[in-house]
């Protein structure tokens, strides 16, 4: 798509045209799925972060600056949509484990890595701390100062997470 078409569409959408979101979503929704997905490690997960990021399109347009390409500028929209999203998982589950009985049974999230992908396997492995980066970093293309802002941490913290899932991913796939 050209830059001027989707400056075009961009400011159609802002105003909620749904043939402009719906162009916006056609061209970017691969890649923002793989992302969810990354993040969220559920087809079911990522889906939901795509709806309510499709949801929000326009109210997100409208904050769009244009000092960085749309696509990646998408893609961290999406990152931090999913990343509360498993916030708000992990605070779910956490409730469920602790109202739960004896008797009661608390089902977990169910993983839906693909398994015929080896380095999937690896990532879903990791803590989701280091998961988060390695996927935001080599994955995404993410500099450690954008990851920082974006997690709300200290760029050396990402670093270093970075550092050991890297170590960790070498370790697991030697093993294979």
């Amino acid at each position: 798509m050209s830059a001027a078409r989707e400056r075009r569409l961009l400011r159609r959408a802002a105003r909620g045209d749904r043939r402009a979101l719906q162009c916006l979503y056609d061209e970017h929704s691969e890649q923002l799925f793989a992302v969810a997905y990354r993040l969220t490690e559920s087809s079911a997960d990522a889906r939901d972060v795509l709806h309510d990021v499709l949801g929000d399109l326009p109210d997100i347009f409208r904050r769009f600056d244009g000092r960085r390409p749309l696509g990646p500028w998408l893609r961290s929209v999406t990152a931090r949509f999913a990343l509360r999203h498993v916030r708000s998982e992990r605070r779910r589950q956490e409730a469920a484990t602790a109202w739960a009985t004896d008797e009661e049974v608390v089902a977990s999230p169910e993983s839906s890595v693909l398994d015929s992908i080896v380095l999937e396997r690896a990532l879903s492995s990791l803590r989701e701390k280091l998961r988060t980066v390695v996927v935001l970093k080599d994955l995404e293309g993410y500099s450690h100062r954008e990851i920082a802002e974006l997690l709300e941490i200290e760029r050396v913290t990402s670093e270093a997470r970075l550092y050991r899932a890297r170590q960790q991913l070498r370790a697991m796939l030697v093993e294979r």
